[in-house]
């Protein structure tokens, strides 16, 4: 079964480490669509190279393996399956698997702790939007969510068309008729809310034909209305493959729209000297401190550095042992740290694609929620 990948997922694996800084955690996204059956042979061995003059690391690694190559072997791709994500460590017992629904590239991480940076940007770039098609009688409601179309509930209703002679005034008839209507449509808002909910919802798009769905939009309350990120013309038997592809696409460009504001935000509240950080230190400052709300990674962006596991420290550059308990320490991407340092104290993460602002920036940059510093 495809998995519906939640923000709890990958807050989940930020909190797992190796407490002694030892390389134990195994990481591998496969993409599906395009399987190079000698991907992980090749990588096996090169961090097999690297492992020999640690024999208790070698042999992690091994075990490790092989029960990831006993998954794999086992294992079929399921419908709709365009990646999957495992993590593992033999000597701490874990083993976490992710069939996905959207597409990742090929890597094998070993670390001392999860990779998470793959999933955490699939999560930002895959959040769960609503769909609602309807016209005054009949509504279909969808959730898409990880690569996966939902297909939540349907409803019809026999409202009358056509006015015949006798019986009661056009006037009349016109008012009962738009009364069942406007009844009908917030029967549908009432189901849509709840659905949305339990789906987590943060994007809706409503579609259909005529001016039922300008009349849905207008019923619903402020909460759900500022969800609502475009009304479309959509006949309501249009193939549904058609359907959630026009969606997706407007969720797509609503999102990059989004990005780039966020970006002028971080922009002008640094010239205002407000409440935001960028760079690379302060913006790690920060995320340690769980100061920050939004933080903004340029995606793609990699910084080599160092971290001791015990004392929590990070920092770029190279040192064998912490400066302060001596302990060893990793090597590590420092904005993959940062990542899983926002994700424990639940910040929300933002992959911007292409922006010069945010490159000049230095890559890195948060919107605070307080600040500490003290005039």
């Amino acid at each position: 079964m495809l998995t519906d990948l939640k923000n709890a997922d990958v807050k989940e694996l930020s909190e797992v480490y190796d407490s002694e800084n030892r390389d134990s955690f195994i990481s591998l996204y496969l993409d599906m669509d395009s399987l190079d059956n000698k991907f992980v042979e090749r990588r096996k061995n090169s961090c097999k190279s690297v492992l020999e003059e640690d024999k208790e690391l070698l042999e992690n690694f091994e075990n490790t393996m092989q029960l990831i190559e006993q998954y794999l072997n086992k294992s079929g791709r399921e419908k709709g399956q365009q990646g999957l994500a495992m993590f593992a460590s033999n000597i701490h017992d874990f083993f976490r698997v992710f069939k996905l629904g959207m597409p990742v590239e090929n890597l094998l991480v070993v670390d001392t702790s999860p990779y998470i940076r793959p999933l955490a940007r699939l999560v930002d770039e895959y959040e769960a939007f609503g769909l609602v098609l309807l016209d005054s009688q009949r509504a279909k409601i969808y959730v898409v969510s990880s690569g996966k179309v939902g297909y939540k509930k349907k409803k019809a209703t026999d409202i009358i068309n056509k006015h015949k002679k006798g019986g009661m005034s056009q006037a009349r008839f016109q008012r009962l008729r738009k009364g069942a209507i406007k009844h009908f449509l917030k029967d549908v808002a009432e189901d849509m809310e709840k659905l949305f909910s339990q789906d987590e919802v943060v994007k809706i798009i409503i579609a259909g034909s005529g001016n039922a769905k300008i009349m849905f939009k207008n019923i619903l309350p402020p909460n759900i209305k500022s969800k609502i990120v475009d009304v479309i013309d959509m006949d309501f038997d249009e193939a549904e493959d058609r359907l959630v592809s026009k969606a997706e696409e407007i969720v797509l460009g609503n999102e990059k729209a989004t990005s780039e504001r966020n970006v002028s935000r971080l922009r002008a509240e640094i010239l205002r000297n407000g409440l935001a950080v960028h760079g690379l230190k302060e913006t790690m400052e920060a995320v340690i401190n769980g100061q920050i709300e939004l933080l903004l990674v340029s995606k793609g962006y990699k910084i080599r550095g160092w971290i001791c596991e015990k004392c929590q420290v990070v920092d770029s550059g190279v040192k064998d042992r912490c400066p302060y308990c001596c302990s060893r320490t990793s090597g590590v991407d420092v904005i993959e740290e940062i990542i899983e340092f926002a994700e424990r104290t639940d910040t929300k993460i933002e992959f911007v694609g292409d922006n010069l602002t945010l490159a000049e920036l230095g890559g890195v940059g948060g919107l605070l929620r307080f600040n500490l510093s003290i005039s």
